[in-house]
């Protein structure tokens, strides 16, 4: 009888464990889904609703959103690192460097993508910040040895890629329900315009990397726990 009882117990103790990993799994799904319609900034409390849990089990599972993305968006950065590392390959550094923008951009414009994934600034996670290093430090090879080969114009810089992966971000988000391969018009006009050839002189230098950091800091949603707290401080006072 002992037995049964310590069993029955075991039994009991293990059930939440595999509430908290079924309920974890669900909110990893519904946050990546979320985040490919809606872009990374989506509503904490609707990836809650959607996975059919409370706000509460979210922020229990993910304190910040630093620490949902630091889940979801490993594996779209390994593909874009994969795709920086597959473009250094090509011998022909034209097809590399433009190769390597176009499908960057197309991860990103794609129904399962994240707007403004490469453009978002995601310091608070480590993971995260050492892929985005890599990629970086990948991207500025490819564009240096893209210019030494005399496949870009002399003055384009790494820097000015922040140009167009705004650009499509903003179009792939408008454009996505109406004609959602617009977007590759403007890629294809960003990259006529870096072509050597016909290059006139330009007015303004280019950014310095300092420059493009805080052109990704963007204004972030609050997480609604945050929210919530300065809420309760207001009317405690």
């Amino acid at each position: 009888m002992p037995s049964e009882d310590r069993g029955s117990k075991s039994v009991r103790a293990r059930a939440p464990r595999r509430d908290s990993l079924r309920n974890r799994e669900a909110l990893i799904e519904a946050a990546r889904l979320a985040f490919a319609a809606e872009g990374l900034n989506a509503s904490l409390d609707a990836i809650a609703a959607s996975a059919g849990v409370g706000a509460g089990t979210l922020y229990r599972h993910f304190p910040s959103r630093s620490d949902l993305w630091g889940v979801v968006l490993v594996e779209p950065l390994n593909e874009q690192l994969h795709l920086a590392e597959e473009a250094l390959r090509n011998p022909d550094k034209w097809k590399g460097l433009s190769g390597y923008i176009m499908a960057s951009c197309a991860l990103e414009a794609d129904s399962r993508g994240y707007l403004n994934l490469m453009t978002t600034r995601l310091d608070e996670s480590e993971t995260l910040l050492a892929l985005r290093r890599r990629i970086q430090v990948r991207v500025e090879e490819l564009v240096r040895e893209a210019r030494d080969a005399g496949a870009v114009r002399s003055d384009f810089r790494a820097e000015d890629l922040v140009f167009v992966m705004l650009a499509n971000s903003r179009i792939a988000e408008v454009t996505r329900d109406v004609a959602p391969s617009a977007w590759r018009r403007n890629v294809e006009l960003f990259l006529d315009g870096i072509r050597p050839d016909r290059a006139t002189p330009l007015t303004e230098p280019p950014m310095k990397p300092s420059q493009v950091a805080r052109t990704m800091m963007r204004p972030r949603l609050r997480d609604a726990r945050r929210t919530e707290r300065k809420a309760d401080k207001v009317s405690e006072a």
